[in-house]
């Protein structure tokens, strides 16, 4: 398609798909993925997942501590790996926590990130669902968290995720705003309403900073500020 025919924003999509990095390990881990119908992040969002990683693991590495993540998602091996990649890109050993109930997302997870080089010992698995154990892990441990999830979760994932970020951490949720449905008023189905609540619950959070931004269907990004 011919870029003058685009809305500025999908050419500056087409143009960031079609040079942004990748490898053979990423593009397998997508395609293991998505045999199983499980969403991946699109180029820009990937790109994001990198950079916070990686400034997060210069952060980490200033304050003399490891660089830690939470990856809460069905497709944690390609997210994980997003991650990992900017952390190592910092001069990095991070430690990931993944946390996904199915087995054989696990499996791919795990395959991934051996494929990807990643040693045993910086990454584990919890075999729940997050909003089982999140609130569980300990108290200002984690530079990051990546989360997907159901849209009636993501108000309680994003409240029980925040005590475990250390003060400057950032959570990013993938895929809030329905690909901008929110903002029809003629859209009044649980789904949107839902996720218009949450939304507006995440924007009067105390103690933390709220950017949105058109990254996949629209994320939301929270830094614990307090």
């Amino acid at each position: 398609m011919n870029a003058a025919s685009e809305s500025p924003f999908e050419a500056i999509r087409a143009f960031v798909s079609a040079t942004a990095d990748t490898n053979d390990v990423i593009e397998s881990a997508e395609e293991a993925a998505r045999e199983f119908g499980l969403l991946t992040p699109d180029a820009m969002t990937s790109e994001f997942l990198r950079f916070l990683a990686a400034q997060a693991a210069g952060e980490a590495a200033s304050s003399g501590h490891t660089p830690t993540g939470i990856i809460m998602s069905p497709a944690c091996g390609v997210l994980g790996l997003h991650v990992f990649e900017g952390i190592n890109a910092a001069s990095q050993t991070g430690h990931l926590t993944c946390i996904e109930p199915e087995v054989q997302h696990q499996q791919l997870a795990k395959k991934a990130f051996a494929d990807a080089g990643q040693r045993p010992n910086t990454f584990r698995f919890l075999p729940s669902s997050p909003l089982d154990v999140i609130g569980r892990l300990a108290a200002e441990s984690y530079d990051l968290a990546v989360a997907e999830c159901a849209v009636e979760e993501i108000q309680p994932l994003v409240e029980q995720t925040l005590p475990a970020l250390r003060v400057g951490g950032v959570l990013i949720v993938l895929d809030t705003l329905l690909d901008g449905l929110v903002a029809d008023d003629e859209r009044t189905d649980r789904q949107t309403n839902q996720a218009r609540q949450a939304d507006e619950a995440i924007r009067f959070l105390e103690s933390a900073r709220v950017a949105r931004l058109p990254l996949g269907a629209g994320a939301t990004i929270i830094t614990k500020v307090g």
